[in-house]
């Protein structure tokens, strides 16, 4: 199986984790971001078990959304998931681990946000890693 693949498999657990624990729907929209950090705000404990396993799954859809809405594609680096945006190589692995463990002071939609603009902007940045 390759990367992009493992990572839409773990995107659809959280697809279906998102829905079973309320109902809520991720579509890969904009708004489903909204939508699961709205979740991890509700439903992830200040201090997670297992931050790492939660960022992967998260981090997959966060990315796979990037994928459909941004026409990135999953790379593998050093072997970890990456998301080739452009010109830009991005960790939303991470992002979710940063999101998981340090609070709604890192938006899963506002990091969306800031990759579109840099993207439609054509600048390269190497601090989109800690927007």
């Amino acid at each position: 199986m390759d990367i992009a693949d493992r990572m839409k498999g773990l995107a659809f657990i959280q697809v279906r984790a998102a829905r079973e624990a309320d109902g809520g729907l991720l579509d890969f929209s904009l708004s489903s971001l909204e939508e699961l950090d709205r979740l991890i705000s509700r439903d992830v404990a200040k201090e997670p078990a297992e931050p790492e396993m939660l960022a992967e799954v998260i981090g997959a859809y966060l990315g796979e959304t990037m994928a459909r809405r941004l026409g990135a594609r999953w790379i593998e680096e050093d072997g970890k998931p990456m998301l080739d945006v452009a010109t830009l190589h991005l960790d939303p692995l991470r992002q979710a681990y940063l999101r998981v463990t340090q609070g709604e002071g890192r938006s899963l939609a506002a990091y969306f946000r800031t990759v579109e603009r840099t993207k439609e902007s054509g600048t390269q940045t190497g601090g989109l890693e800690d927007a």
